[in-house]
């Protein structure tokens, strides 16, 4: 236990604006998580380790600020001179003007400046609101009057007053207006006035106080006009009386999200002009077009036969009063910088489709192998990333295209600029677009050889900037000017590292688990085979720790869909959530293989038995792997097929499965109290891929059922799961249990009390698995014998 606590991972990577700096945390899975400060330029330099940090902000003069547990410090890196503060409850710097505040518990907040001096000081503060550069709005409270003050160019002022609680201040994109949300007293009724981010002039939106909970502004053409949504929250019944399930309810969501009431109205800025829209559909949502908004109502049609929602989405003609509907039973949808076009995906055709509101046009994209797509910023073209290079759709003339560079590789397009506008139930709907007038940064992935590298694509011209490598990239970051990069890698035998790459040079600034040099000797081989329906399938094989060529091992197969696409990640020894560990299986002598799944029309449980002996087969001739001794285990999807394999395998001494869905038809026809939703889509088209619902073809979902052949188990099976599971409730392990055991199988079920899909990290539970699961395989694929609880059920005269 006191080994494994040694072992951390990096994550939330931050460069210094002049690049002399990085920051980033090192999460331990027991102890609190503690940010880094290190030098930019040199190896394992630390300024300062910071344990429990909130936020933390980079300042000039090489300079650091964080927050944290009630607290706030400026330190100099260099001269390690420290400033604190007690009593904090934010702290946060604006950038450009070199000032950063400090808001206490008593809500006075303080300005300081560059030097640390203190510029202003202001009481009563109850909010502050920021863009993070240059701009800083503070809501003050003072017997009956709110006010607002403004820092902006070094000067502070008050800038509006109000009698009214003002809730809510939001900098608009276009930074014209400010939207500030006023409560009236003694109600809950809210209206909106803007304030000009110039003139300082505030207008009060001619809408009244309106019924609702939150007020959405969106802009549109740059902040001419803004359409405005007044949302009502109504939260779910929860009084004595019974709820009332009927058969044609087309919105169960209200069970656990509770209703929304929406009111529309658009805002002239120039005429000062209101209008309310009616729509007779309960959503609207704009796209940048005075006319045109889209428009879809969450109820309509709804079947429930999807994870996520499909809504019939409509383009609503204000002018018209018009409805038509132009994406049916689509649930993602991007569109362009101006509104014009929009690419939703259907569902139905399993393709994207294209409609130009201008034209009243759509056109179907008819290539399955193109991805999320982004538009260029001067809506020229829409770019489509792909598993075979970048897509490029002229929108002029509807002409699709694959660029000629890295037509080989999976793209992807880093950090485009997203503004989501719906989000909700699964459903994505959003602008994303990039500037192809400035050099866009390219994720390239090699899936042949599993190398990643970035390159930089500008005028159709590729400039490489971090080269390809085996290791897994899990963070990259690049300076304004896009010449000095840094980057988080790692790989399953390399603890992950900082890199700094600057033109050609890669320079290592911080490895991580720096003990760890047993990871060093650790071997991986990744085998290449096919199914017996001749389907490519990977599986990643690691050796025991300190391998013997001359020796046989056993071996332990976890299964999980794909896993060979997590074969860089580093394998570092922990009390796991979900029971698997790697590097804890190596370490004691096993050979691990993670054999990846693809589904078929055959079904889950049957695609997933072919897999896993098609793997065995690939392994046959490997002369160190003893395979009368080889394991199979799994969690959640894996320990179905754990469970489904151990009732028509007889190639495995024992098995593990956990948390695992063991009668398919009962989990279809179940209610998820986790989703208030019930779980047929889960099979329908989602993670069990069955395709079609159960009532057109029964004997695939009874074929593929663990429970259907529980009576053809032939080695013994460790169960387990957590009580408290709303994902698969834990009477589907009971349910098997109850099946070994009337057929006389080998079986101990472990139930753990007030334990999740999951079990709590570093828990005593997640101990006590990680321990009796090394005991199960040690006895099972050893021989190690005087294992008290598993030989309670072993012995011949176990009940």
């Amino acid at each position: 236990m006191q080994r494994y606590s040694r072992f951390y991972s990096l994550a939330n990577l931050k460069v210094s604006d002049d690049n002399r700096w990085i920051s980033f945390n090192k999460i331990y899975k027991r102890n609190s998580d503690t940010t880094i400060v290190a030098k930019a330029d040199q190896e394992q330099i630390v300024a300062g380790a910071f344990p429990g940090i909130s936020q933390s902000f980079f300042l000039d003069n090489d300079r650091f600020l964080w927050y944290g547990k009630g607290k706030a410090q400026v330190i100099n890196l260099r001269t390690q001179e420290k400033k604190d503060f007690e009593d904090v409850i934010k702290a946060e710097a604006i950038t450009s003007l070199g000032y950063y505040i400090i808001l206490h518990k008593d809500h006075l907040l303080e300005v300081y400046d560059g030097q640390d001096h203190l510029v202003t000081s202001i009481p009563n503060i109850t909010q502050t609101f920021s863009n993070g550069r240059n701009l800083l709005y503070l809501i003050s409270k003072s017997e009956e009057i709110s006010s607002i003050w403004m820092l902006k160019s070094k000067t502070i002022k008050k800038i509006y007053t109000s009698e009214h609680l003002i809730k809510k201040l939001e900098v608009l994109p276009s930074q014209k207006n400010i939207a500030v949300t006023e409560q009236k007293k003694l109600s809950k009724k809210l209206k909106l006035v803007l304030l000009n981010t110039r003139s300082d002039q505030a207008t009060s939106v001619n809408t009244g106080f309106v019924d609702a909970d939150y007020i959405k502004v969106s802009e549109i053409k740059n902040g001419d006009t803004y359409f405005l949504d007044f949302e009502q929250r109504i939260p779910p019944i929860s009084d004595n009386k019974p709820l009332i399930w009927y058969g044609s309810d087309t919105d169960l969501w209200l069970n656990k999200l509770g209703d929304q009431r929406h009111e529309y109205w658009s805002y002239n800025v120039k005429s000062q002009k209101v209008q309310r829209i009616d729509n007779p559909l309960a959503f609207m949502l704009p796209i940048d077009n005075e006319r045109y908004f889209l428009s879809f109502d969450r109820k309509e049609r709804n079947e429930y036969i999807s994870s996520v929602s499909w809504f019939d989405i409509h383009l609503y003609d204000r002018s018209e009063n018009l409805s038509t509907l132009i994406f049916p039973q689509s649930s993602t949808l991007v569109i362009s910088p101006d509104g014009r076009f929009m690419l939703g995906f259907s569902e139905a055709k399993k393709r994207w489709v294209l409609y130009d509101t201008l034209l009243s046009e759509e056109m179907t994209i008819n290539n399955s192998q193109v991805g999320q797509p982004t538009y260029s910023k001067d809506n020229k073209y829409a770019f489509f990333e792909s598993d075979e290079g970048l897509y490029c759709l002229d929108l002029k003339t509807k002409k699709l295209e694959r660029k000629t560079f890295l037509s080989d590789k999976k793209v992807i397009i880093l950090d485009p600029d997203t503004y989501r506008i719906y989000g909700s139930l699964g459903a994505d709907f959003k602008f994303q677009n990039i500037d192809t007038h400035r050099p866009v940064i390219l994720k390239v992935w090699d899936k042949n050889k599993n190398e990643t590298s970035f390159v930089e694509w500008y005028s159709d011209k590729i400039k490489t900037i971090l080269s390809s490598t085996s290791n897994r990239v899990g963070d990259f970051k690049c300076n304004g000017r896009k010449d000095q990069f840094v980057s988080i890698e790692e790989n399953f035998n390399k603890p992950q590292a900082i890199y700094t790459t600057v033109g050609s040079v890669k320079k290592k600034l911080y490895q991580s688990n720096i003990h760890d040099q047993d990871i060093k000797a650790a071997k991986q081989e990744i085998l290449h085979y096919k199914n017996s329906f001749g389907a490519s399938v990977k599986g990643v094989l690691y050796y025991p720790m300190n391998f013997d060529p001359s020796a046989k091992y056993p071996m332990v197969l976890s299964i999980y869909e794909v896993q060979s696409k997590n074969a860089s990640m580093y394998l570092y020894p922990h009390f796991s959530e979900i029971g698997i560990n790697v590097r804890s299986l190596i370490d004691n002598g096993y050979f691990v293989f993670l054999p990846d799944v693809i589904i078929d029309r055959r079904g889950p449980g049957l695609s997933i038995l072919d897999c896993v002996h098609s793997g065995l087969d690939a392994l046959k001739t490997h002369g160190n792997i003893d395979l009368d001794r080889v394991g199979l285990m799994g969690h959640s999807f894996g320990g179905f097929g754990t469970s489904f394999v151990a009732t028509h395998s007889n190639r495995f001494a024992a098995y593990i499965a956990g948390a695992s869905v063991t009668d398919l038809v009962k989990f279809y026809f179940s209610f998820s109290e986790e989703r208030k939703l019930p779980n047929y889509p889960r099979f329908e088209n989602g993670q069990f891929s069955m395709k079609v619902p159960f009532s057109e073809n029964k004997m695939l979902y009874y074929d593929n059922s663990p429970i259907s052949n529980v009576e053809r188990v032939t080695a013994p099976i460790l169960l387990w799961t957590g009580t408290k599971d709303t994902n698969v409730p834990y009477d589907h392990t009971a349910e098997f249990y109850t099946g070994l055991l009337r057929n006389r199988k080998k079986t101990v079920a472990l139930f753990y009390k007030d334990q999740d899909h999951d079990l709590t990290t570093n828990s005593e539970e997640s101990i006590d698995l990680h321990l009796r699961i090394l005991d199960w395989w040690d006895y099972f694929l050893k021989g190690k014998k005087n294992v008290p609880w598993i030989e309670k059920e072993m012995k011949k005269d176990a009940l």
